[in-house]
């Protein structure tokens, strides 16, 4: 796969277009490993596909761990090889309402599978509860409105964590899962970091939500 597009959307976070010269078809979601030049393997979670190009957003962490430093500092036209996409949190194409819930670059997979469940027209309701900690942290809400114009059964509210807004809301996960606000959905999504994962399910496992309605993956 080669490096076609790279765009800077946060001080941090990066969207990284990869085009496939083969037919590679990704459910939603699952994750491909990349096979850094220096040999290394960083798996990231697709966060959409749009026939021969494959979006990441991926974090660039200065600290390399993860190695996304040297991901996100890959030259445009750069070829990497790869290893098959994998995984099993992937959309489920029931009826259900669907209620979505993420931070950070937890994003990227909770945004294809609602982009998924667009394309196939399923009749549930998506919403999608999306977090980050600094207004300079926001990236792709022009996207979500662009979904939410065409889509009358998506909406999304987007909240920050850590800094005061006229705007947005200062609200953290645990606080906007309360039994009045997840009524209408019968499954769940989560992605993000092992904190808010942990902490969600174990809320909505209180508010007596069916382990087996609760879908996760951490980052």
């Amino acid at each position: 796969m080669k490096l076609i597009a790279k765009n800077k959307l946060t001080p941090d976070v990066y969207e990284l277009i990869f085009e496939f010269d083969w037919n590679l078809t990704s459910l939603a979601w699952q994750f491909i490993t990349f096979i850094l030049p220096s040999w290394l393997r960083r798996a990231y979670s697709v966060a959409f596909q749009n026939w021969s190009n494959f979006e990441f957003i991926i974090k660039r962490l200065e600290d390399g761990r993860w190695w996304s430093k040297e991901i996100c500092d890959l030259e445009l036209g750069t070829s990497l090889d790869f290893i098959w996409p994998v995984w099993h949190f992937i959309l489920k194409e029931t009826p259900e309402n669907k209620l979505f819930i993420g931070t950070g670059t937890g994003f990227a997979p909770l945004y294809f599978q609602i982009k998924k469940a667009t394309e196939l027209w399923l009749k549930s309701n998506l919403h999608f509860i999306f977090w980050v900690r600094h207004l300079e942290d926001i990236f792709y809400e022009e996207e979500l409105n662009k979904i939410k114009q065409e889509n009358t059964n998506f909406d999304y509210n987007l909240y920050l964590s850590r800094e005061d807004s006229q705007k947005y809301t200062k609200w953290y996960v645990t606080d906007f899962l309360k039994k009045e606000n997840i009524s209408d959905f019968e499954e769940f999504y989560i992605c993000g970091s092992p904190v808010m994962v942990e902490d969600s399910r174990k809320k909505l496992l209180e508010l007596w939500v069916g382990e087996d309605k609760i879908y996760f993956e951490k980052y």
